[in-house]
């Protein structure tokens, strides 16, 4: 099997059309015809089904769409490593919410006045879309502060992050030192399953005990904010958003006299994924932040 041949197979499974999929790589639809043929006795089994006039892709299908897809990525940017050494190109970043908010943005902006000529795109979304969007080779590398599940993705350590319990200035913990058993007893206002708050949840529900569910359960952290602002609960914020909320008395703390909330946030990439110069650069780059010292992952 060739290149070519996983080329074509890609498009036939991106556009569920031959003709749509010949017409994209301006070859004959013959062409195309024989060459998904051709894969599919090679490896002895169908691709494809044809439904409603389209083509859907099978379940063998998909797994090699996931490695057809990672062979074209890699074989490209060896094409591009060796013709270009310098970090030039794109460069496609991820973030979950957290990171995304109080570290990626400067930490861009630095990296790109060092590297001018480097196009790079950054996408903030939930930790699982960011490791679906890994999986599937739609981004090269990703900070992530929520937990991933994938043992097809690699996992560097970066540096723990602190979180901090606050509710609105007049709540009925504010300012004061409670059990995490207290903590646990009022209104919670968590981010979405898989989120460093939640996770850190989990850990403090398992440690003291509680049978307590969120109240609030939302994908924005805006909205979380908002709701324990109103005196609707109580929430946890990495130290880095929850300081300026504090200096400015819109949140209060809550101490929390036998727990810490703390998670990992981690550097993250395909186990398959070519490590180009553009990616051993940045992460390199992602030296200190504050005073965080932070080893270089790749």
């Amino acid at each position: 099997m060739t290149i070519r041949h996983f080329r074509i197979f890609i498009a036939v499974a991106s556009y569920e059309s031959i003709t749509k999929a010949a017409e994209a790589l301006y070859l004959t639809q013959p062409t195309v015809s024989v060459a998904v043929r051709e894969l599919e006795e090679h490896y002895g089994t169908r691709f494809f089904e044809r439904i409603n006039q389209r083509l859907k892709i099978t379940e063998e299908g998909k797994s090699l769409l996931s490695y057809a897809s990672h062979l074209i990525a890699l074989y490209d940017e060896i094409e591009t490593s060796f013709q270009n050494p310098d970090p030039k190109g794109t460069l496609r970043i991820g973030s979950s919410p957290n990171p995304g908010a109080y570290w990626i943005p400067d930490l861009v902006r630095r990296f790109q006045k060092e590297n001018p000529k480097l196009k790079i795109h950054v996408r903030v979304s939930t930790t699982e879309l960011i490791e679906k969007l890994l999986l599937d080779n739609e981004l090269d590398l990703a900070v992530v502060g929520g937990f991933v599940r994938s043992p097809f993705l690699t996992l560097v350590h970066l540096f723990s992050e602190n979180h901090i319990a606050v509710c609105s200035p007049d709540g009925p913990l504010a300012g004061k030192t409670v059990t995490l058993r207290e903590f646990m007893e009022q209104p919670l206002l968590l981010r979405e399953p898989n989120s460093s708050s939640h996770e850190a949840f989990q850990t403090a529900k398992a440690q003291s005990g509680s049978l307590a569910e969120p109240a609030w359960v939302s994908s924005s952290q805006e909205a979380i904010l908002a709701a324990a602002k109103a005196g609707l609960g109580v929430t946890i914020l990495p130290e880095k958003l929850a300081e300026p909320e504090l200096s400015r008395h819109t949140l209060a703390e809550i101490r929390i006299s036998d727990f810490s909330f703390r998670n990992t946030v981690c550097l993250a990439y395909h186990k398959n994924k070519f490590i180009s110069p553009a990616m051993k650069q940045f992460s390199a780059f992602l030296q200190a932040d504050d005073g965080v010292y932070i080893k270089p992952a790749l």
